[in-house]
């Protein structure tokens, strides 16, 4: 049971009966919070909202989510999520140096928790610290530290709001990268808990790797100058929607609803790690696939 993590069973011509009971291990996480407020009087009650998650798997082991569940040893998540939580305070210093021209409200948030479920993101959009009305855009930055030599910036969610596509074409930096786009706003990080709430959203992410959801996660593999580019283009972007004159409107882009979306998995997988960024319309798109698993 130990070693393949499934029971072994064979008929023993005995039936037995019994009670069980589920004791759960209770801890406390944290959602953290800034802003900037705007200066416009008519738009400063207007807010985007940029997050990305800072929590990840600890020390792995069964049932964490780890890849390699046999193996005890620190996950340190330096794409999953450290990349996106430096992403998140390099936009917040810049944007601070330049408060007095902003027009709109800016909030900055790290939620917890993502891994078991987006729990700190779905908590905040049910316990909103403005009116969750007044939000007009999230921007969720999750994985942005592996940028490849082909310079692919994957963006979900750009059919969330009427002009939303158009608009990342414009916004300077946008020709730095081959931007994959994914109309969706349901996907498998925080933006979906604002999405289900009728809030455009805009994903960032450079893609995933073999290291995902590993021990090898860390810092040496992380490519900083991509890292810093991508922060750039999403300041630029922030910048744009904190000014412009019009609010994006939203619209709907795919279900809205479905089985919440885990990073812990169990039981059989085919071992192929999916392409979130969803260009294929007639099937699903392998990014790579895992060496002696079914798909192999």
């Amino acid at each position: 049971l130990n070693k393949q993590r499934s029971p072994e069973v064979f008929e023993t011509g005995i039936i037995v009966r019994g009670l069980s009971e589920v004791l759960q291990d209770k801890s406390k996480t944290r959602n953290i919070i800034g802003m900037i407020k705007g200066n416009d009087p008519d738009l400063a009650d207007e807010y985007i909202l940029i997050g990305g998650h800072h929590d990840h798997l600890g020390m792995g082991g069964p049932n964490t989510g780890s890849r390699k569940p046999d193996t005890t040893a620190v996950h340190n998540g330096a794409d999953d999520n450290a990349s996106g939580v430096a992403a998140v305070l390099e936009i917040a210093e810049k944007l601070s140096y330049n408060r007095d021209s902003l027009r709109r409200s800016i909030i900055f948030t790290t939620f917890g928790a993502e891994e078991m479920g987006l729990l700190g993101s779905k908590y905040f959009v049910n316990n909103p610290v403005v009116p969750i009305e007044k939000i007009g855009v999230m921007i969720n930055i999750d994985m942005v530290g592996r940028m490849s030599n082909d310079k692919s910036l994957q963006i979900g969610g750009t059919a969330t709001s009427v002009s939303g596509s158009e608009l990342l074409d414009n916004i300077t930096g946008s020709k730095n990268f081959n931007l994959a786009k994914s109309p969706e706003g349901y996907g498998p990080s925080d933006h979906a808990s604002f999405y289900g709430k009728d809030i455009p959203v805009f994903f960032f992410s450079t893609g995933p790797h073999l290291d995902y959801h590993t021990p090898e996660d860390d810092i040496e593999q992380v490519n900083f100058e991509g890292l810093k580019s991508v922060s750039d283009y999403i300041y630029y972007l922030t910048w744009e929607l904190a000014n412009r004159d019009s609010s994006l409107v939203f619209q709907e882009a795919g279900p809205k609803t479905g089985q919440q979306r885990m990073k812990r998995r169990k039981g059989v997988t085919l071992g192929i790690m999916p392409d979130y960024a969803g260009q294929v319309k007639n099937g699903l798109r392998a990014d790579f696939v895992l060496k002696d698993r079914p798909a192999d």
